[in-house]
C-alpha cells in the first residue's frame, strides 16, 4: 500500500485537511468553521487555543479515515499577515489579530502621508494595510501597560499550528516577506522596521525558512490526539495562496494564477518586483522557487454578479447559485460584446487593486432609454473582468501565457468566456478545487525527502480551456480604453465629490 500525505489549510473561515495519494487521488478530508470575533470595533480576532484544537480535530478526522493506511507527511498553509503572538513559554498572548483587522487604519495612514512606509515599499515590494503585523504590533505598543511585553514571538498562522505540531518557530519565505523582507537580500530588513517604528519587533519574528524544509517531527502531545506518529515529518508553514499556486503547478516567471472569489486577485509570477514607494498590491516570494509573487486584488469579483442577480430576484432569482447564473447567462449571451454601450465600473466596495481608493463607488455608465436588463448584466460580468485586465496593464501588460482561474465565478461557463477574450490569453479552469490543500501536501512530502515538491504536485486533472477569440479581443481592446477612460475620471470625479462633504456644514 503507497504511504499518504497530508495537508492542511487553515483559512479565515474553515480548516480543512486531506489525505492524498501520490496520484493525487483523495482518500480522505475533513472541515471545520473557523470563527471571527469582533471584539471592537474594526477588530478581526481568533481564539488561538481554538483554531488548534480544531486543527487537531480535523487531522484526527482525516487519520480514521485513511484506516490502516502509512501516512508519510503534514504539509501545512494557512492565512497570512496579521499577528499570531505568543509568549516565552509557548502560550498565546491574547487572540491573534486578523489580516483583516482595521484598528490601525489612522495609524497607517498618518504613517503613508508622512513618507515613512516608502522603504517598505521600495524593499518588499508591498503597500502596507492595517492587518499587516507592523502596523498591528505599533497599535498594541499605543494601549500602553506594556502590551507587547509578554510578546516572545510573532508569526503567523501556519506558523502557530507548525509549532505546536512539532515544538519549532519558523516561518516560510512566502509569509516572511510581507512587510519587512528586502526582495532583492531574502532576508528582513532593518530600515523597514526602522522606517515605521518596529525596531521592537524584529527580535520577536520567526526566522526564515522555506516551505519545502522539514520544520520538525510531530510531538507526542499531538501524535496522541491525532493518531498519528510521532516524529512524523512536518514542512515549514506557507501562505495559502503560495501553496494553491504551487499547487497548480506554477513556478515560473510569467505565469499567471487568478481567482474570481467573492473578491477577484490577480496573482503574477515575476522575476521584477514592484518595488517604488507606494506599490499596489502586495509582493510575496514563491514556495520553492525565486519568483515572485505579485498579489493583486481587486475589491469586487463574484460579489458583483450576486449584487446584480439580487436587485432581480423575481427574474433572476434561484434556490442554488447556478440556477441564478443560468438565468443571467441566459440573458447575457445575446448581448453583443461591449454591452451595448454600457459600461459597469466595479467599485462596489472601494478598491485596492490596481490603486487603492477606499472611497470610490460604483456606477453604470453609457444608460439609455433602450437599455435593457440584459444589457447591465452584461456589463457587469464585463466590467468585472476589465478589473482583472487593469491590473495585468498596470504591471507588466496582458499574460502571454494560458491563465489558471480559480474562485466560484470559474464555474460560470459565460464570465470564463469573457475573461479570455478580455485578456486576449486562453483561460483554464480544473475541475479540482483543492489545489491549495494538495500544494500543502506535497510540500509535506517533500519535507520527508520524497521528491521536489514541482514533481509531485503532477497530477491528472480535468481542465476546460476557453480559448481566446481573436475578433472578440480586438473588439474588447476598445472597450477596455472606455472602461480605463471612465475609472480614471471617476476617481478625479470622487475627489471633487469629497471635498463637497467636507465643506458640509
Amino acid at each position: 500500500m503507497s504511504e499518504l500525505r497530508i495537508g492542511l489549510d487553515v483559512g479565515t473561515t474553515a480548516l480543512k485537511a486531506a489525505a492524498y495519494r501520490a496520484d493525487g487521488t483523495c482518500v480522505a478530508r475533513a472541515e471545520r468553521t473557523n470563527r471571527v470575533l469582533r471584539t471592537g470595533p474594526g477588530h478581526a480576532e481568533q481564539d488561538m487555543e481554538q483554531v488548534w484544537k480544531d486543527a487537531l480535530a480535523c487531522l484526527a478526522d482525516v487519520v480514521r479515515g485513511c484506516g490502516n493506511a502509512v501516512i508519510q507527511s503534514i504539509g501545512i498553509c494557512g492565512q497570512g499577515d496579521g499577528l499570531w503572538a505568543m509568549d516565552a513559554d509557548g502560550r498565546p498572548v491574547g487572540n491573534a489579530m486578523l489580516w483583516n483587522d482595521t484598528r490601525g487604519a489612522t495609524d497607517l495612514k498618518a504613517l503613508f502621508e508622512a513618507g515613512r512606509t516608502d522603504p517598505i515599499g521600495r524593499g518588499s515590494g508591498t503597500s502596507l494595510w492595517p492587518g499587516t503585523s507592523g502596523i498591528l504590533w505599533r497599535w498594541l505598543e499605543q494601549q500602553g501597560g506594556g502590551a507587547t511585553a509578554e510578546i516572545a514571538t510573532v508569526f503567523t498562522c501556519a506558523d502557530w499550528i507548525g509549532y505546536r505540531l512539532t515544538g519549532v518557530v519558523a516561518t516560510d519565505m512566502a509569509n516572511g516577506s510581507i512587510p519587512f523582507i528586502d526582495l532583492e537580500a531574502q532576508s528582513y530588513s532593518d530600515a523597514q522596521f526602522a522606517s515605521i517604528g518596529c525596531e521592537g519587533l524584529k527580535p520577536r519574528l520567526a526566522p526564515l525558512r522555506r516551505a519545502s524544509e522539514r520544520l520538525g517531527g510531530l510531538t507526542s502531545e499531538a501524535a496522541r490526539a491525532t493518531g498519528l506518529t510521532e516524529g512524523l515529518p512536518v514542512s515549514v508553514g506557507t501562505l495559502d495562496l503560495a501553496a494553491m499556486i504551487l499547487g497548480m503547478g506554477l513556478d515560473q516567471p510569467g505565469q499567471t494564477m487568478l481567482i474570481m472569489g467573492t473578491t477577484a486577485v490577480v496573482n503574477i509570477l515575476t522575476d521584477i518586483a514592484d518595488r517604488v514607494p507606494s506599490p499596489v498590491g502586495a509582493s510575496a516570494l514563491h514556495a520553492t522557487s525565486d519568483a515572485i509573487i505579485r498579489i493583486m486584488a481587486p475589491s469586487t469579483g463574484a460579489a458583483a454578479f450576486d449584487w446584480f442577480a439580487q436587485l432581480h430576484p423575481q427574474s433572476l432569482g434561484g434556490e442554488t447559485p447556478a440556477e441564478v447564473a443560468g438565468k443571467l447567462n441566459a440573458l447575457v449571451v445575446k448581448v453583443p460584446v461591449g454591452a451595448n454601450g454600457v459600461t459597469f465600473i466595479p467599485y462596489l466596495n472601494g478598491e485596492r487593486a490596481p490603486f487603492v481608493a477606499a472611497d470610490i463607488t460604483a456606477g453604470f455608465h453609457g444608460m439609455r432609454s433602450d437599455t435593457t436588463k440584459a444589457d447591465l448584466g452584461r456589463a457587469v460580468m464585463e466590467g468585472t473582468a476589465m478589473s482583472l485586465r487593469h491590473c495585468f496593464e498596470s504591471h507588466t501588460g496582458l499574460p502571454s501565457e494560458p491563465v489558471q482561474l480559480t474562485g466560484g465565478g470559474s464555474r460560470n461557463a459565460v464570465w470564463c468566456q469573457i475573461i479570455a477574450d478580455i485578456i486576449g490569453q486562453d483561460v483554464v479552469v480544473s475541475e479540482q478545487s483543492d489545489q491549495g490543500l494538495w500544494g500543502a501536501a506535497c510540500l509535506g512530502a517533500t519535507a520527508a525527502g520524497a521528491g521536489n515538491a514541482m514533481d509531485l504536485v503532477r497530477r491528472t486533472e480535468e481542465t476546460t480551456i476557453y480559448t481566446a477569440d481573436p475578433e472578440r479581443h480586438a473588439a474588447y481592446c476598445a472597450v477596455y480604453q472606455r472602461y480605463s477612460t471612465i475609472s480614471t475620471a471617476m476617481r478625479r470625479l470622487q475627489k471633487d465629490l469629497n471635498s463637497l462633504k467636507d465643506a458640509m456644514p
